[in-house]
C-alpha cells in the first residue's frame, strides 16, 4: 500500500467507529393524494435484537412548497403496554418559511430527533403515530417512517 493513503484509509476507519449504526427503519408511503387523513394511525413495528442505548429519528417526505410549516403528532411506543406518549411537532419549514429537509426536485426528506440514548431491551415495540392537525387531512405528504440507531 502506497504510505500517502494511509492517512485517509485511518481517518475513514476512526469515522465510520464514530457513527450511529443505524438498526431499524420502516416507513409508510402515501397514496398518490398525498394526503393523511386525520383518522388513519400509522403503526410500526421494530424489532430490537441488541439491547442498548438507542436514539429515534422521525422521518418525512413532503412535496417541495408545502404550505404548512409542522405537522403535528402524537406518538406512543408501546411493548405489551405503552412505554411513552408524548406530541411532536414534525417541522417541515423553519421561522423564515424554508425547507429545512434535504430537497431533491419537488421532494423534501426531513429527519427529526424523537428521543436520544432511550434503553431497549430485545423485543418487538409499536411505534404509533396520530396525525393532530386541525383540518381532516394534512396534505402533501409522500412518506412517514421511524428509525432507530444504536448508541456505539
Amino acid at each position: 500500500m502506497n504510505i500517502k493513503f494511509l492517512p485517509f484509509v485511518l481517518l475513514a476507519l476512526l469515522l465510520q467507529a464514530c457513527q450511529n449504526e443505524t438498526v431499524i427503519r420502516e416507513s409508510y408511503d402515501f397514496p398518490e393524494n398525498h394526503q393523511w387523513l386525520k383518522s388513519d394511525k400509522k403503526t410500526f413495528t421494530l424489532t430490537v435484537k441488541e439491547a442498548g442505548n438507542y436514539n429515534g429519528f422521525i422521518n418525512g417526505s413532503f412535496v417541495y412548497g408545502s404550505q404548512f410549516p409542522k405537522l403535528p403528532l402524537h406518538f406512543s411506543i408501546a411493548k405489551n403496554e405503552i412505554l411513552e406518549n408524548q406530541s411532536v411537532d414534525l417541522k417541515i419549514k423553519n421561522d423564515k418559511g424554508e425547507e429545512v429537509g434535504d430537497c431533491t426536485g419537488d421532494v423534501c426528506d426531513v429527519k427529526q430527533s424523537l428521543f436520544t440514548q432511550k434503553h431497549f431491551e430485545p423485543g418487538t415495540y409499536t411505534f404509533t403515530f396520530e396525525n393532530t392537525f386541525e383540518f381532516p387531512y394534512f396534505p402533501n405528504i409522500i412518506a412517514l417512517g421511524v428509525s432507530l440507531e444504536k448508541e456505539k
